[in-house]
């Protein structure tokens, strides 16, 4: 996938920057805000932390996401949990996003 190997420890981990993933259960960690979900994940997917500030303001807002930035998101509506999905998913902006049913329960 994308050059790496996979079979090596060291491809799969490269290759886990690459790709962003919305499933469509609820795969949130209910006593994480929705700040906490993106720090997490811009960590995992190896986004500079000098850049990972500004990259996480830049998904609250594009998914409207501001109100609840320090919510815990045990507490979100089903809608708003979804909305942080898609966020984790588009967070690094991998080139590869595979979306389950991303929008069910978001109001347009």
């Amino acid at each position: 996938m994308g050059g790496f190997n996979l079979r090596q420890s060291f491809g799969f981990a490269s290759a886990r920057s690459k790709v962003g993933y919305c499933p469509q259960f609820e795969a949130i960690y209910e006593g994480l805000t929705v700040r906490e979900h993106l720090e997490l994940y811009a960590t995992i997917k190896g986004v500079r932390p000098d850049y990972q500030k500004e990259l996480v303001m830049r998904q609250i807002k594009e998914l409207d996401l501001a109100s609840y930035e320090n919510v815990h998101a045990g507490t979100l509506s089903g809608g708003n949990k979804r909305k942080l999905q898609c966020a984790i998913a588009l967070i690094g902006n991998p080139p590869i996003i595979l979306l389950d049913e991303p929008s069910t329960g978001v109001d347009p």
